[in-house]
């Protein structure tokens, strides 16, 4: 009996392990660790450009969601993403994905099911994005101020006054 049952978790495993995507997925599911929902709702994303390449803007974003005290639950650098809990307590599933664009800027899509959680995680993400550099304003060249054509007055005695 022993037997039959380490075969069968055996051929369980390896079926689960295998490589099969479908598989693999609902054992994440299972588990509590499937991205499927967040990739789902990738098509509602919200979308910010940061600077950094690859790797340095995801270690930015890894570091600003602890920070935040998101529950990382998948790191995956090969699918350019990070999924995670909104909190411990919050199990309202959201995800980062990054795209690298190759010019020191990477596209971070930031995923939920939740509206809520996108917009949120959008505002404190957006520490990431540097200000926009704000054109440089000169001052126009003020002309010299001219006085207004006055005729000039010229002092003529009066007539009506003697003069002595």
């Amino acid at each position: 009996m022993k037997n039959i049952v380490i075969s069968a978790t055996a051929v369980v495993s390896f079926i689960i392990f295998s490589g099969c995507a479908s598989l693999q997925e609902s054992a994440r599911g299972v588990l509590g660790t499937s991205v499927k929902e967040v990739e789902q709702s990738r098509n509602k994303s919200v979308k910010l450009v940061i600077p950094g390449d690859y790797n340095t803007a995801y270690e930015s974003v890894l570091s600003e969601l602890k920070k935040e005290g998101r529950y990382i639950y998948r790191r995956d650098r090969k699918e350019h993403l990070i999924a995670f809990y909104m909190s411990n307590e919050n199990t309202t599933v959201a995800g980062v994905f990054l795209n690298d664009l190759g010019t020191g800027k990477t596209e971070i899509e930031i995923a939920s099911p939740s509206s809520y959680a996108r917009n949120l995680l959008a505002e404190s993400l957006s520490v990431l994005v540097p200000p926009p550099e704000a054109p440089v304003i000169q001052p126009p060249e003020t002309p010299a101020v001219q006085e207004e054509n006055k005729p000039e007055q010229i002092n003529t005695p009066d007539e009506s006054k003697p003069s002595n």
